[in-house]
């Protein structure tokens, strides 16, 4: 990958994917969140997987508080698991919070 930047969102959620900037925008390809674990290890989900966003999607630099490079090791393991095709995306239908029951 050629500029797979970690780019932390106004939201605060951390974002990893191929970057590429433009005038007041950022599009992100493969986008990835990182998600800390309580083990202190970070996971990977695919941010907006619901979403077809196969070419990228573009935001607006005011969402964005900042972009830095990920460490190699962990954009080696970017590009392994989510851009070389090794995320497996749950294959269950979304629920509908209808059918939940609540017990006690």
């Amino acid at each position: 990958m050629a500029n797979v930047l970690i780019t932390r969102l106004v939201s605060g959620e951390e974002i990893i994917a191929n970057v590429t900037e433009g005038e007041g925008t950022l599009t992100l390809k493969d986008p990835a969140v990182l998600l800390p674990t309580p083990e202190g290890k970070l996971m990977f989900a695919k941010w907006l997987p619901y979403a077809d966003i196969e070419g990228g999607i573009t935001l607006d630099s005011k969402h964005v508080l900042f972009t830095v490079p990920a460490q190699k090791e962990l954009e080696d393991h970017y590009t392994t698991v989510i851009v070389g095709g090794l995320f497996v995306p749950p294959t269950k239908s979304v629920i509908n919070p209808a059918d939940l029951k609540l017990t006690v």
